[in-house]
């Protein structure tokens, strides 16, 4: 081919191309100046500019956008065509036959409009294909009564080929009809037993997002008619139990767990989950009773020695964390656990009772030495797992570090730490690290490792490092003054070995020191500690009221909110103004740890849960 002939063809390509280009690039800015006026208001302008752009790209967005611009202008009759046109160049299309009806419905024409939906639904044919596709576009244009017609109807076309099961459960919920969404749910496991999984998975999204709680009491209700109506059918009391544990209602996944054990012969293994669980979220009493189900089967049985061990850890805990108790119940209890240790005696299976009656000796009985006696015993047993040596390590540490030996301390902390790298106990023993060191005033090393804990890691340390982090960060001073938070640290370390006058002389003169500092929040907040651990709760409460008013965005405005809850609860028994609280708390800091507890304390003061 001759030179300039190649040339001439390289130009036209070239100038196709740019040109093209320039199309492309003016279509997009009408399209987007076509939305803009749309969006203001400018409806006349809208309607023109997506009837050009209709024309030369009949895209779905392009087409719902024109249609809108002609409703907002009245044009009825044009829309009627452009979706005749539609409907003329897509027969199969569902969307543009129920766009029909929807033209007619705003037109005023509500005659017209229903014949149309009745005319579809009447002609569906026995297709999985065209029922999903005529109820989805009904679902499009709002018309959800008349998606749920045609499932219904499709269902009756399919029989048992296609039940529909999750779809219909997907417009009763977008209907708000909760209780016939679960009924769907529940009918389809009843047809599929192995998408247990998978529905689970579904329902958990539901009841999360359930602000109003209208899905969990739905399906708690449908549980419970099919459970009394069919009490042989185990998968009703499994899911009334998964949604108990879900719901944190504890004494009701007790019952569950009681009944299927009982049912299927499993030793007990159900009602050591919930017991387990009960524990872990303070629930004591239902954790004591689970446990003592268990110890009622006897020594030989396959839980007893765990179950033993779970019930005097909640029955230490439920003392200690009470809000009043005298040293008679603690001295019962300790007489429990020697009785216990004197039985079974001090082996590989005890350990965790030792420890737990270590810390009850040193921490609440004033007994370090018969404390530190017990763990360095457990340390020399054979048969004993590095996890559980680990454990007796970190707690022998927290000992040494309340009499005062902090070195001692920090060298078992980095032991454990070192040993287990990356698992859930180094990430503790790394932290009690940390806060060891902050105790001693070395900020910048304690920061380092507890800004390493922040991310991937048991989300209870990540948030207590987290806080202390940031108690380091925002409290250094402007010139990066140590001075008042090296104060608070030992003011910190004196409530951690119980030595609360020896806090409170070292807050007031922090206060006295630097009466404008920044850390005056966390100054008042170690000041109702103590007060409770006193016994002082009318002047917790109203130091702790001062945090929420004067404090509401610092780090301890969620924490302050849920103690005073706690007080007005249990110690006050005033349940109306703890309503309220818990109530305040989920609505001002819905991101909070103590969220779940608050909203179950919420339902269960409001007479939703027995507990």
């Amino acid at each position: 081919m001759p030179k300039y002939i190649l040339s001439r063809v390289l130009f036209a390509s070239l100038f196709l191309v740019f040109t093209a280009g320039i199309a492309v690039s003016q279509d997009s800015t009408n399209e987007r100046l076509a939305a803009q006026f749309l969006r203001d208001g400018q409806y006349e302008e809208a309607r023109a500019l997506y009837e050009d752009l209709f024309a030369e790209s009949p895209t779905y967005m392009i087409y719902n956008n024109y249609l809108e611009s002609l409703f907002a202008l009245e044009e009825f009759r044009q829309a009627e065509r452009v979706v005749n046109a539609q409907i003329e160049n897509h027969p199969a299309d569902f969307r543009y036959r129920v766009d029909l009806a929807w033209v007619h419905e705003r037109s005023g024409n509500a005659r017209r409009a229903q014949r149309q939906k009745d005319d579809l639904i009447s002609e569906l044919s026995a297709n999985a294909d065209d029922v999903i596709g005529l109820a989805m576009a009904f679902e499009t244009r709002g018309f959800m009564d008349r998606a749920l017609e045609t499932y219904l109807r499709g269902r009756r076309l399919l029989g048992d080929s296609h039940p529909l099961h999750l779809r219909i459960a997907g417009v009763h919920e977008k209907m708000g009809n909760f209780s016939a969404m679960m009924e769907e749910y529940i009918d389809y496991l009843d047809a599929y037993h192995n998408e247990m999984d998978r529905v689970r998975g579904i329902l958990q999204d539901a009841i999360v997002n359930d602000p109003g709680f209208e899905r969990n009491d739905a399906l708690r209700r449908v549980l419970l008619a099919r459970t009394q109506r069919h009490p042989d059918n185990v998968m009703y009391s499994e899911m009334l139990l998964w949604l108990s544990i879900q719901q944190q209602d504890f004494r009701m996944a007790f019952m569950q767990a009681r009944a299927l054990d009982r049912r299927l012969q499993q030793e007990g293994k159900p009602v050591l989950e919930v017991a387990n669980l009960s524990a872990s979220n303070k629930n004591y009493r239902i954790a004591a009773d689970a446990y003592q189900y268990l110890l009622n089967m006897g020594p030989d049985s396959q839980f007893y020695l765990e179950a033993l061990v779970g019930y005097l850890n909640v029955r230490f805990l439920s003392v200690v964390n009470e809000y009043e108790y005298d040293i008679a119940d603690l001295l019962d209890i300790r007489e429990e656990y020697e009785n216990a240790i004197e039985s079974l005696g001090i082996n590989s299976r005890t350990v965790q009772i030792v420890r737990n009656l270590a810390n009850l000796k040193a921490f609440y009985l004033n007994d370090t030495d018969g404390a530190i006696q017990l763990l360095e015993t457990t340390l020399d047993l054979p048969n004993v797992s590095n996890r559980v040596k680990g454990e007796c390590r970190i707690e022998l540490a927290d000992i040494l570090l309340l009499t005062g030996e902090v070195w001692d301390a920090t060298l078992l902390y980095s032991q454990v730490d070192r040993m287990f790298r990356d698992d859930p106990l180094a990430h503790e023993a790394k932290y009690k690290n940390a806060r060891l060191t902050y105790f001693i005033g070395e900020f910048d090393w304690a920061k380092a490792q507890l800004d390493v804990l922040k991310g991937g890691t048991h989300r209870l340390i990540a948030n207590d490092a987290m806080r202390l982090s940031l108690r380091i960060q925002d409290n250094l001073g402007i010139n990066g003054d140590p001075v008042p938070l090296k104060m608070f640290a030992r003011a910190e370390q004196h409530i951690f070995m119980n030595n609360f006058d020896k806090a409170l002389m070292v807050l007031d003169s922090i206060h006295n020191r630097f009466p404008m500092h920044q850390i005056n929040d966390d100054l008042i907040f170690a000041r109702s500690e103590i007060k409770r651990h006193r016994g002082d709760y009318a002047a917790a409460d109203s130091l702790l009221a001062v945090i929420v008013a004067d404090f509401p965005t610092g780090l301890l405005a969620d924490e302050a909110l849920f103690q005073r809850a706690q007080l007005y609860e249990h110690y006050f028994k005033q349940p109306d103004k703890a309503m309220a609280l818990y109530q305040q708390l989920m609505i001002d800091f819905p991101g909070s740890l103590h969220t779940i507890t608050a909203r179950n304390r919420f339902r269960m003061l409001r007479g939703d849960i027995v507990n």
